[in-house]
């Protein structure tokens, strides 16, 4: 038998809060987005934006994950909640919505997301510069990484093998950290030409190229 249906008792009398979007999102956006969470995703961080003010605007990762309304909205345990929403958001910057920007936070490093404007990527230059006076972030904050164009290892995981458990997730963080962004990718591009869609293959596989060098071929069993 199926959940039932949550239902909506209406909007409260009174005036009633907006948020903006552009119509690119629904001429261009909602007609390739095909994924439920990467959806809810891009919805929260137009809805972010728009409460934020000043000239550079956008969504701290860590701030979502403290979101107990917003994780909720994703129908998992709690365990789970993290690690999909993490992979939303990721699915959304390597779709081009957003920019994903890795940033040195005194010790520890946490992610940034800028809309894909000409604002967004206008911040992104100036983060890149060294030009971070306007981020409300620790003064020795440090650019490590603009990664919207490498490899994302969650979303590579869902889109061939399937969802994100937390055992898993942490094993995904602890690859990120192992291997370099191209031997992931092409581990996983190997593992799919073999037909072997699991992550033992996988993991299999860059420990045999870190052991014996890459360039060389080893059959994994």
């Amino acid at each position: 038998m199926s959940d039932p249906l949550r239902g909506f008792s209406g909007f409260s009398a009174g005036k009633t809060r907006f948020t903006c979007l552009p119509n690119a999102f629904y001429t261009e956006i909602l007609p390739i987005v095909d994924d439920l969470a990467e959806l809810k995703a891009i919805l929260y961080a137009f809805w972010r934006l728009d409460q934020a003010h000043g000239d550079i605007r956008y969504v701290r990762l860590n701030d979502v994950l403290v979101d107990l309304l917003f994780l909720e909205s994703f129908s998992a345990s709690a365990s789970e909640r993290e690690a999909r929403v993490r992979a939303a958001f990721a699915r959304a910057a390597q779709r081009g919505v957003l920019l994903e920007i890795k940033v040195l936070n005194g010790d520890s490093e946490e992610l940034l997301y800028f809309l894909n404007s000409a604002k967004g990527r206008g911040a992104i230059e100036r983060i890149r510069r060294g030009e971070i006076d306007d981020l409300s972030l620790d003064l020795d904050d440090t650019v490590l990484d603009l990664a919207r164009d490498r490899p994302n290892i969650y979303l590579l995981y869902e889109q061939n093998i399937g969802m994100i458990t937390p055992m898993i997730s942490e094993k995904l963080r602890q690859a990120e950290r192992d291997y370099p962004d191209d031997w992931i990718g092409d581990a996983f591009n190997e593992a799919i030409t073999n037909d072997k869609r699991n992550w033992a293959y996988i993991s299999r596989i860059l420990q045999n190229w870190a052991e014996h060098g890459k360039e060389k071929s080893y059959q994994t069993r």
